[in-house]
């Protein structure tokens, strides 16, 4: 109160998203989750859900910062799925409807029943 200006870090418990260096919907949007899929079994919403970030690094980058004609550092995220088939991955996700981000544990594999790794 008063004239004193607040400091929202302060006593605040660390971010779990802080990780994370920015977070829009610069992602993969879900269009579609199969039953049984490993997309279903993380709790992923199909169109109202973009995956932002995988294991600390946002897939996409903002361009933030870049000098022209500078490429952006994007992460290739089907190559990470492939390169962790039978890993755990954590996923940032950003939900359109209610505006929130949440983290979220998948395993890309191929024998779920169905096509793709998610």
């Amino acid at each position: 109160m008063g004239n004193q200006t607040s400091n929202p870090q302060e006593n605040e418990p660390e971010d779990e998203f802080a990780k994370f260096d920015g977070i829009d919907t610069l992602g993969y949007r879900v269009l579609g989750v199969q039953p049984n899929s490993p997309a279903s079994a993380a709790g992923l919403v199909s169109f109202l859900d973009f995956l932002v970030g995988c294991n600390g690094e946002m897939l996409l980058g903002s361009g933030e910062g870049l000098e022209e004609g500078e490429e952006y550092d994007d992460i290739d995220f089907p190559r990470v799925l492939r390169d962790n088939v039978g890993k755990e991955l954590e996923l940032l996700v950003h939900n359109i409807k209610s505006n929130s981000q949440r983290l979220v544990k998948i395993t890309p594999t191929s024998d779920w029943g169905g096509a793709g790794l998610l």
